[in-house]
């Protein structure tokens, strides 16, 4: 019997580490760039971001998405850039079906920085459509995991999943005067762990990672940029192949690996 080979799109997790890196021109920002042409034929994206936490699941529910810039401290110019872009309305029926339970409808809220200080480096034009959904504080790990499994239907509909994160994210270590600083011990290890998870379809570790990793909470002090990584193995299908497009350290807790499966 032959097997029928499913269309799959793309689907990308994304390190993004300081809101600075929105308005940088770097070796990081240009495997973004490269990385969106590779995707640019996508019809409309997806974004999870670690930085829109709510009690239940909302979507934002606007025509056209503002930019939001959720963050403090910073110099005016990263306050000055805008991503206009059209919302992706017509997938909030189609994902409701998919999880089987109504969406909360947020139509003031914009993209946060962790979507759109990407977005504007992988699709630079703003001419594709976005759907922002938020990651439930209630959930566990394993509901999380659960949860993407029902959305992994979307990469058959040229749907882009961008899941945005960050491998490790511990800032009171941070070096933030050098922002090319030797990566610390306990972040490389951290990192090749959730490398090797994913290259190994190592669900079980992944979705129990507070107890099998000792270095887990120092990488991961809150588990907002963790969780997206969950929503990515979720969608992962077995034809998937995994690669790296980009992988480099910031101020020595953050590594920056980017997974695309394809």
């Amino acid at each position: 019997m032959n097997t029928i080979v499913k269309h799959l799109t793309p689907a990308l997790f994304v390190s993004h580490g300081s809101p600075m890196n929105a308005i940088a021109e770097n070796a990081y920002t240009n495997d973004l760039n490269k990385i969106g042409e590779e995707l640019k034929n996508v019809s409309a994206i997806l974004v999870i971001s670690a930085h829109w936490e709510t009690n239940g699941i909302y979507v934002t529910d606007s025509e056209n998405l503002s930019t939001y810039h959720d963050f403090g401290g910073f110099p005016q110019a990263l306050f000055d850039v805008e991503y206009p872009v059209k919302g992706a309305l017509h997938l909030i029926p189609e994902i409701e079906k998919l999880i089987g339970e109504p969406l909360k409808r947020d139509s003031k809220r914009g993209l946060d920085h962790g979507a759109w200080s990407m977005l504007r480096h992988l699709f630079p034009k703003g001419n594709i459509p976005v759907i922002q959904l938020s990651l439930d504080r209630t959930k566990t790990f394993e509901q999380h995991y659960e949860l993407a499994k029902k959305l992994a239907p979307l990469r058959e509909q040229n749907i882009l999943i961008l899941l945005s994160g960050n491998m490790t994210h511990n800032f009171s270590h941070a070096d933030f005067r050098n922002i090319d600083a030797e990566p610390i011990d306990w972040a490389i290890k951290f990192d090749e762990t959730i490398k090797k998870a994913v290259l190994n379809n190592d669900v079980a570790t992944l979705v129990n990672i507070e107890k099998t990793s000792d270095v887990y909470r120092i990488n991961h002090p809150t588990n907002d940029h963790y969780l997206p990584l969950l929503y990515l193995m979720g969608i992962k299908n077995e034809q998937d192949k995994v690669s790296f497009p980009h992988m480099s350290w910031q101020h020595a807790t953050m590594s920056m690996r980017h997974i695309l499966l394809n």
